[in-house]
């Protein structure tokens, strides 16, 4: 069976990704690598996000404005990007977790009915 994708219900698992790391971004402005061990505190396990996926990402989130970075420049160490959100990405975290809440309803109603019917036949 091929994959399928819901992403006309907004179930993509990106979108869950972008979500999460503005939703970090919204804590506090922070750098790429401490953003992905962060993931953790969401549930996420930091070992299923490569960085590369994580840092490819925040360029494309940056691209769309909904995050900018600066250089952060230290004395010793290498220097490090600190992304912060955007009204932008402020937007799309509120429309998405709008979203979210009414597939959450749906699928939770979902999940009830096959367990109801899953009763009644055994």
């Amino acid at each position: 069976m091929k994959g399928r994708r819901c992403a006309k219900f907004g179930f993509k698992s990106g979108n869950v990704l972008v979500a999460a790391l503005l939703y970090l971004l919204l804590e506090n402005p922070s750098h790429g690598y401490s953003l992905v061990e962060e993931l953790e505190s969401l549930g996420i396990d930091p070992n299923f996000v490569p960085y590369g996926v994580a840092y490819r990402l925040l360029r494309e989130m940056e691209n769309d404005g909904m995050i900018t970075s600066e250089w952060e420049i230290e004395e010793s160490g290498p220097s490090r990007r600190i992304y912060s959100i955007t009204g932008v990405g402020i937007e799309f975290l509120k429309g998405w977790a709008n979203n979210a809440e009414n597939n959450l309803k749906i699928m939770n109603n979902l999940v009830s009915n096959i367990n109801d019917l899953l009763q009644q036949k055994m």
